[in-house]
């Protein structure tokens, strides 16, 4: 497994819910330098501390490894649903009414 894209998206989740180092540390009860390890790549975090930091996140576990799995469909449509749910609901609205049109078109050709 690849530690340093595990790590980065990790950090990447993590910011997106707007959480701190110390804070999703305190959550999963490890240290900060420990989180902070496992966002640069040095640490790779053994399951069970895989499994916190996803909870913590409150994301699926693919998310968190989408950078090193063969992505299916299902995992990208996994991407833009976690995505979608941390814009404002009036946007979410938005964004989905133009992912209707565009389905709609593409499912006519």
């Amino acid at each position: 497994m690849d530690a340093q894209k595990v790590g980065r998206r990790i950090q990447e989740v993590r910011r997106d819910r707007g959480l701190t180092q110390s804070e999703l540390s305190q959550k999963v009860d490890l240290s900060t330098k420990y989180i902070s390890n496992i966002e640069c790549g040095f640490k790779t975090p053994k399951l069970n501390t895989f499994v916190a930091i996803a909870n913590a996140l409150q994301c699926d576990a693919n998310l968190l490894l989408t950078d090193v799995l063969d992505v299916t469909t299902s995992q990208e449509s996994g991407l833009v649903s976690q995505k979608l749910l941390n814009l404002p609901a009036d946007e979410q609205r938005r964004i989905l009414r133009v992912l209707e049109v565009m389905i709609d078109e593409a499912s006519t050709r």
